[in-house]
């Protein structure tokens, strides 16, 4: 892929980067701003009732795993800004053969052709 067919994916993949790591940085906040504080007093980080403390240990749990999930996009999104200064984004890291477009603007971070990211799903990858 020429320089030039790459600039539009790469400004998509920079505007994904920037709203990811917001979204990274406001789950992080709630994460740890949510103590428990939702249902006991003000005072007190102790939830007044043990439904409740359940319910926040669930919140922070999904927090911390989207987080999680955003932090693995986010390190994809890198190495396809690093593939893209390289000179090969646009290639499959598997089989070297060109990634289609629509696959690329669908998942502008993806390393691999349709076949490959198949045959590494289903082989458990």
């Amino acid at each position: 892929m020429k320089k030039r067919e790459m600039k539009p994916f790469k400004e998509t993949l920079i505007a994904l980067r920037a709203r990811l790591r917001g979204d990274v940085n406001t789950l992080a906040n709630a994460a740890l701003s949510n103590n428990g504080n939702s249902a006991g007093s003000s005072s007190s980080s102790v939830p007044s009732h043990i439904a409740d403390l359940g319910s926040d240990t669930y919140e922070q749990d999904n927090t911390l795993l989207l987080m999680s999930n955003e932090g693995e996009v986010l390190q994809q999104i890198e190495d396809a800004l690093e593939r893209i200064e390289d000179g090969v984004y646009g290639t499959c890291n598997e089989c070297s053969k060109v990634i289609p477009k629509t696959r690329l603007n669908a998942i502008p971070y993806t390393p691999y052709c349709v076949k490959c990211a198949s045959d590494l799903e289903s082989s458990g990858y």
